[in-house]
């Protein structure tokens, strides 16, 4: 049983009570308002306290460096925040390769509300600083709220919560995904908990606007995992809470209000994915052509980024694993007869809440083995979630499991693990209650700090060793406007595309670079007959020498200029140097404090041109956004236009204001038939997904706030 000894700070029996802040109606009582208010902010001042404490660099100004931070993350924000401060929400990034649809791709998360406003209001970095330490805040106060619901004391659910907020994600802090989502599984199993216990419909109205913010950032991984968490809660509340019961309590549900008990929640997902129906439909039309889809490439490995099971006993002797960096990810990618074939890292296999939580949940387990209470019933069925969560992060099951929906979409079983550590993390809170209530007052409150302290410095140590990101004092990305590299290729007409190393990152200068690197991406840039040709044996300098082949694809594929760490060969009439020195931006983001060489490609096609080009045939780049761009055609004889941007059937031509039809040219270009005088041609954007996605959006919006009122007018009223 939990210590029931009365504690100088410590939440009232309930978090209903504990709610009055957010929903004041629960309780009209001033003075315990008050009360409740101090507690309400004590958690966000350790939860605040502590995003100091690892992330105290973020606070003053700095950034993060490494992992996908700014080959991915950066890149995609500098592009979002620099159309939002034109006005512009947009639907497609023409920075990326070729370009791709931003909306689809997701993970801008282009219409999640955080974004949406900080991105808007503030510098990229600081806006990332800002989102990221907010949602460890946040996720914080929920787990904080979870464990509260589940009965811990207050210490209790502020060691749980350390040991899941800073156990789980701060060694992931390179992968903005697994903050911005990972926080939504412990507040939606809270309001399904809540719901459960009150069967009162604004718990559910609660988790269908959770569950909708949750989808909105686009990485959908650890929403499906909540899905499946909340679903395998949700079937043992209805089918197994009631054996606890005694035969002097009420008589078990009957099956219709079992029934009701499940549509209620199966409801409330319905109308969440409903409201994040303009992120999820356009992301579904890109699936289906994108390299999870289709044949022609092997990038995708669903079993990529699984946990081999020796590498769980980390939870207990984190010493024989967590030292030099290098040799961790040879060891985990070396294989043992229990392993499943496939690569991981040290980061998507992290399965750590510290040494002390962890054999306070092992002790723990002594009471929660076989459950007498509600609260050890509870915490059982969620002990039951993560050992099942756990076994499948190994990657045994994925040849039985990656065809059924959601699970052959995702790679990276490991991040089942959020659902090990969240109920480990809620065991070791209930161990510490057990634990303190054997001793006397004074020795139990010291206990406590030194189990915090200890377990605080023991996940800060191996978050600086699990990682592939560090902190900086000043970030490479307050330095965008000092780029030489920008500043000489930003006004060319038509726009320059670079070709360089570290995908995705040169465009944050604003320039189209090529090639990309993307999560979830057009099928084009996955297919080997398409990509920039990689010889068998890589010369020396690969960014001087190029083979005929490889010039070839440049020039095709609409290069203008080549970003490298050495110099092209001298009197080349291929490549021809233009430039060479420090750029303060990409330097500090490769981490290179040798030059940059810029070269210009001759006889490239550039941006636009004709596929067989005649003798007084001129095009003029009128004007290029995200979303359209106006070109002026001038052909002596009907011929055919190259745009070397991205195919695909959202994008819309016309010629003179009159419709005509794109073409596909090389399996990935866009073309059209011009005929012979001056033309006005004209590139739209107008993809249907997001209109149709919009559409219920919208509509969902409608339906959840007619739902508010309803379920605020019989908030009293329980679901029979």
């Amino acid at each position: 049983m939990a210590d029931s000894r009365p504690l100088k700070v410590c939440f009232p029996t309930g978090s209903e009570k504990f709610l009055t802040l957010i929903l004041p109606d629960m309780s009209s009582e001033t003075a315990s308002s008050s009360r409740l208010s101090s507690q309400f902010v004590a958690i966000f001042l350790v939860a605040i306290g502590l995003t100091m404490w690892f992330w105290l660099d973020l606070w003053l100004g700095g950034g993060l460096i490494g992992g996908d931070i700014y080959t991915y993350y950066f890149p995609q924000k500098a592009f979002y925040a620099e159309q939002l401060a034109e006005g512009i929400l947009p639907t497609w990034n023409n920075l990326v390769g070729h370009g791709y649809p931003l909306v689809a791709e997701s993970q801008t998360g282009a219409y999640y509300p955080p974004n949406l406003l900080l991105y808007s209001l503030l510098g990229v970095n600081t806006a990332y600083n800002v989102s990221h330490l907010l949602h460890y805040v946040l996720g914080f106060a929920a787990m904080s709220l979870l464990a509260v619901e589940l009965g811990l004391s207050l210490p209790a659910a502020l060691l749980a919560s350390l040991a899941f907020i800073y156990g789980w994600f701060a060694p992931r802090c390179c992968l903005e995904w697994a903050i911005v989502t990972g926080i939504y599984l412990p507040l939606n199993l809270w309001l399904l908990i809540r719901f459960f216990r009150s069967h009162q419909a604004r718990w559910l109205w609660l988790l269908a606007g959770a569950l909708c913010l949750q989808l909105l950032p686009g990485h959908y991984h650890l929403a499906f995992i909540t899905l499946l968490t909340l679903g395998g809660w949700s079937l043992a509340e209805v089918f197994l809470r009631d054996r606890l019961q005694s035969k002097d309590q009420p008589a078990p549900p009957t099956f219709s209000q079992r029934f009701k008990w499940l549509a209620g929640p199966a409801v409330a997902v319905a109308l969440g994915f409903m409201l994040a129906s303009v992120q999820l439909l356009p992301t579904w039309s890109l699936k289906q052509n994108s390299q999870r889809e289709t044949s022609s490439s092997a990038d995708f490995d669903p079993g990529y980024g699984h946990i081999p099971p020796r590498y769980i006993s980390q939870m207990i002797v984190p010493w024989i694993w967590y030292g030099d960096a290098v040799d961790l990810n040879n060891r985990l990618n070396r294989k043992t007869s229990l392993d499943f074939p496939a690569a991981t890292n040290p980061v998507e296999a992290h399965l750590y809440l510290g040494l002390l939580p962890c054999l306070l949940a092992i002790y723990a387990g002594v009471w929660l083995f076989r459950p007498r209470t509600p609260q050890q019933w509870s915490l059982a069925v969620l002990g039951f979630l993560g050992l099942l969560a756990a076994i499948y992060a190994t990657g045994w099951l994925i040849p039985w499991f990656q065809h059924l929906p959601g699970f052959g979409f995702f790679r990276g079983s490991g991040r089942f693990g959020l659902v090990t550590t969240l109920a480990a993390a809620l065991w070791a809170g209930y161990g510490l209650d057990q634990l303190r209530s054997k001793l006397p007052d004074p020795f139990g409150a010291v206990l406590v700090v030194l189990i915090g302290v200890i377990t605080l410095i023991d996940l800060s140590l191996v978050s600086q060793r699990i990682t592939y990101a560090f902190m900086v004092a000043e970030t490479p990305l307050t330095r965008i406007e000092q780029s030489p590299i920008r500043q000489f290729l930003k006004d060319a007409s038509p726009p320059a595309r670079l070709f360089a190393p570290g995908p995705n990152l040169p465009t944050i200068t604003g320039i189209a670079a090529t090639p990309v690197y993307l999560g979830l991406g057009p099928e084009e840039y996955f297919d080997p007959q398409l990509t920039y040709p990689v010889p068998e044996t890589e010369a020396d300098s690969p960014w001087q020498t190029f083979t005929p082949e490889q010039l070839t694809w440049l020039r095709n594929a609409g290069v203008t200029h080549i970003l490298g760490f050495s110099p092209p060969e001298p009197n080349s009439p291929d490549i021809r140097l233009v430039w060479q020195g420090i750029d303060p931006l990409l330097n500090a983001a490769w981490g290179r404090p040798e030059p940059l060489y810029l070269s210009e490609v001759t006889d490239s096609r550039g941006r636009v041109a004709w596929t067989n080009p005649q003798a007084g045939a001129t095009i003029r780049w009128e004007s290029g956004t995200p979303h359209q761009i106006d070109l002026s055609a001038t052909t002596p004889v009907a011929q055919r236009l190259i745009l070397t941007e991205l195919f695909n059937d959202d994008w819309t031509v016309t010629i003179d204001g009159k419709p005509a039809e794109a073409i596909r040219i090389e399996g990935m270009f866009r073309g059209v038939e011009v005929p012979a005088g001056e033309h006005l041609i004209r590139w739209s954007y107008e993809p249907t997904a997001l209109r149709v996605g919009g559409i219920l959006s919208v509509a969902g919006i409608t339906i959840w706030l007619l739902a508010g009122v309803w379920s605020l007018r019989r908030r009293n009223r329980p679901i029979r």
